[in-house]
């Protein structure tokens, strides 16, 4: 890692996003803003008086279908295609200023924020990042599924899933200290199934396919 690895950086200029959200099918316009060191990623509700919502883990709402942050009963969902671009490309600090309860879905990926982080450039700011180190194994399991984190010398993913046919059973690891997040996981991309259609619209999910409008 070079030295400049070792600071806080957000985004050059800001940067707009205008789409639906996949679950509410709301019309949404986003613009990232650079934030000042130490500031992490702050949501910024611009239809609600500025109301903002970091995203923090005890802001974490739900994770069904979708990674929704909520404070004080207002609601963010869909965040997380943004907040892996943010964490993969190394940006710390950034305001993204939404009018609507729902990030748009734009191609179903984290891609399209990778591209716009790149085009406009980050900015290394004077404060050192701060790092968690794992120091013993931690495991959380919920019937035949599970998540661990465990101590490691580098930034490694290894993930599985078994889903019906097309998708089946596949495995993948990858090295995030290699700066592989670009090629290996930006461009994954939101699938369901068919059959599963009636169900999430009864939850209030999937409401519209998902656009791309830039």
């Amino acid at each position: 890692m070079n030295e400049s690895g070792h600071f806080e950086h957000t985004i050059a200029d800001a940067v707009s996003f205008s789409g639906i959200g996949l679950h509410s099918g709301a019309s949404v316009s986003m613009r990232l803003l650079p934030a000042p060191a130490g500031c992490g990623v702050l949501f910024r509700r611009t239809d609600l008086d500025n109301f903002e919502i970091p995203a923090i883990g005890r802001n974490v709402a739900k994770v069904s279908y979708a990674t929704s942050l909520m404070r004080k009963g207002v609601l963010i969902q869909t965040t997380e295609h943004l907040l892996s671009a943010l964490i993969g490309l190394g940006v710390d600090n950034v305001i993204v200023e939404v009018d609507n309860l729902e990030l748009p879905i734009l191609d179903g990926s984290a891609l399209p924020y990778v591209e716009a982080f790149r085009s406009i450039g980050l900015k290394t700011q004077r404060r050192r990042r701060e790092y968690l180190r794992i120091l013993k194994s931690l495991e959380v399991r919920e019937g035949d599924k599970f998540i661990g984190v465990y101590p490691g010398d580098g930034y490694s993913v290894s993930y599985k899933i078994d889903f019906p046919t097309p998708i089946g059973r596949q495995g993948f690891v990858v090295d995030l200290a290699t700066r592989d997040y670009a090629a290996q996981i930006a461009p994954a991309r939101t699938f369901g199934f068919k059959e599963d259609e009636e169900m999430l619209r009864n939850m209030a999910c999937a409401q519209r396919p998902a656009t791309l409008r830039r």
